[in-house]
This record gives C-alpha cells, structure tokens and sequence, in this order.
C-alpha cells in the first residue's frame, strides 16, 4: 500500500506541472472503477477518465472545485487530490513556509486525501534548486525531494 501512495504522490507532483495524454472516452473505464468511483463521488460532476500507468484518474468538479482522484484495477481509491492556494494551508504551514523558505516562489501546492489522512505537498523553487516539502501532520514540513536545476 505503502507502494501505491508514493507512487500517487509522485504522478501528482508530475501531473501539476504536466497534463498527461488523456482519453476522455468513458468506455475505456471498467464497471467496477466507475461504480465505485460513483458511489465515493456521488455529487461529482464533470468527470473524465484518463489512465496514468496502471491508474484510473478521474478529473472532476465538486463543489466547484476540480480535483483528481487515482483508482486502481479493483476500483480502490488510492488517493484524491486538488490544488489549493497558500491561504488554504493550515496557519502553521503557511508561516513556516514565509520563514524558512523566503527566497523561494511557489511553483505548485496542492492537498492530498488518502482515507482519513490529509497531507500537503508543496514544490518550492529559485535559481538553483527545486525542492518539493511534504507536511503529513500539517504543523511542520520536511523536504521529500531536492533537485539542482
């Protein structure tokens, strides 16, 4: 399981600053990823379907929020998330971010939901270096990943 969430996280970090080739085309999802899907997002609205390597992703509105949720072959829900704006973090994380990262800009941010847990994950940015910062308690950050440009 441990296996699928880093690998959701990872596709959520590539699929915020890429859009992946998607087929809209519903007949392409399976009965039991659609019923299943239906019966988590039952006021989903908008929904496309798209596969991300052995993933369904469905993109859709809800409460007038576009999210992403990936669903494996069984119709599982591996995880949900959506962008999210700086003021939508919790105080803590927000302030951390201003303090200890001040010389970087903000290149994406978004919320993840995995059963009853929500993490965040954010991609910082400056002239040398690409950081992506995770919070899963979201009282403090720890760095997941740290790139030179």
């Amino acid at each position: 399981m441990k296996k699928h969430i880093t690998a959701f996280v990872v596709l959520a970090l590539t699929l915020t600053t890429t859009f992946a080739n998607s087929n809209n085309n519903k007949n392409d999802v399976s009965k039991r990823v659609e019923t299943s899907f239906k019966k988590e997002f039952s006021a989903a609205e908008q929904t496309s379907w798209s596969r991300v390597n052995d993933l369904y992703k469905a993109q859709f509105k809800m409460n007038g929020q576009v999210m992403f949720a990936f669903l494996n072959e069984e119709g599982q829900l591996v995880g949900v998330y959506r962008n999210i704006l700086t003021t939508q973090l919790p105080i803590q994380l927000m302030t951390q971010v201003k303090e200890d990262y001040s010389d970087y800009w903000i290149s994406s941010l978004f919320e993840m939901a995995k059963d009853s847990e929500t993490s965040y994950y954010i991609t910082l940015e400056n002239g040398s270096h690409q950081l992506v910062l995770k919070s899963e308690n979201s009282t403090n950050w720890t760095v997941y990943s740290k790139t030179k440009k």
